[in-house]
């Protein structure tokens, strides 16, 4: 039978340059005999609409987007049981990066040659909503929102980057810090935090990686809480988290769990859920096993921080 792939695309990913990334990718299948075809979407919420309707019409689905537009699409692959391919193409990359995809024509269709089928774990809020890579809550939700959300929002990698610490200049030394409640497997783990990040994978790897031992593969989420302080104790707390300082963890609650209920300012709760091996995900060779050995090494780098994750997850 031949494979049917069907490439999904934002142009607003990459930069801009994610419908000349799918244009490459889908001339490069059809030379290798694959019947290849391209949908642009105008915005998510478009993208979203034709995953949750779309026929079963398709062998495989290629996304080439960012997260957000990964996440959109994954919900697609998961109803209708197809491989998933992952093409980094937007700002952080960060469930495509867990893997090792890359976006350069030849090594996508490489998996397509010689790539493997895992069973990937996906998040879903309130029942509803799929993500790959995580949910964040409190500052740094509120700083990425800022950025993002506008008309105005920069394209350029070094641009977007400089608009970040900016906004985050601006809540740390002047915005209120919100308040953050989160349960984790029904256990009260923070009551007012100022930032929480639920995560299905690494978290801001090379930035500000509040969860470095998260993994897609073993059916749950990474949880990390910062407890709402005074101003110059949150900036030390970011800074070693930064750096990657010894004592990075220090006030810090971090936990692992099937389910997680976070609550921002008394508003309504959101329920997230970990939907265990549901995305079927065409990854490089070898690439699962390396992710696991990375999650057991952050590990024991923080021996006493993963006791924390072990026990309050086992609760």
């Amino acid at each position: 039978m031949r494979a049917v792939v069907q490439i999904l695309t934002t142009p607003g990913s990459g930069e801009g340059r994610a419908v000349a990334t799918a244009r490459r990718l889908r001339r490069g299948l059809t030379r290798r005999g694959y019947d290849a075809s391209i949908q642009t979407f105008s915005d998510l919420p478009a993208l979203e609409h034709w995953a949750a309707t779309c026929p079963s019409s398709m062998t495989h689905l290629v996304a080439v987007g960012g997260d957000a537009t990964l996440s959109a699409a994954a919900t697609a692959a998961v109803r209708l049981a197809v491989p998933f391919v992952p093409v980094p193409n937007g700002f952080g990359n960060i469930f495509a990066s867990a893997f090792g995809h890359g976006s350069q024509t030849g090594r996508v269709i490489g998996l397509f040659e010689h790539g493997e089928v895992r069973s990937v774990d996906v998040g879903v809020v309130d029942g509803r909503d799929i993500f790959l890579s995580h949910r964040s809550y409190g500052m740094l939700e509120a700083i990425q929102r800022a950025v993002e959300d506008g008309r105005t929002q920069p394209r350029p990698r070094l641009r977007r980057h400089l608009a970040y610490y900016a906004m985050a200049r601006r809540f740390l030394f002047g915005a209120p810090l919100p308040s953050v409640r989160v349960e984790v497997d029904g256990q009260l783990v923070a009551e007012d935090a100022a930032v929480v990040t639920v995560a299905n994978v690494e978290t801001y790897r090379g930035f500000l990686s509040l969860t470095p031992a998260a993994s897609p593969v073993d059916g749950l989420f990474d949880v990390v809480a910062i407890p709402r302080a005074s101003r110059p104790v949150l900036w030390l707390r970011l800074l070693k988290l930064l750096l990657g300082s010894s004592g990075r963890w220090d006030g810090l609650v971090r936990c692992r769990g099937r389910r997680a209920r976070v609550v921002v300012g008394g508003g309504p709760a959101e329920e997230l859920t970990v939907r265990r091996g549901v995305l079927r995900v065409l990854v490089p060779p070898g690439s699962v096993e390396s992710l696991r050995a990375r999650q057991a090494a952050a590990d024991v780098a923080d021996a006493p921080a993963a006791a924390v994750i072990e026990r309050r997850g086992a609760a």
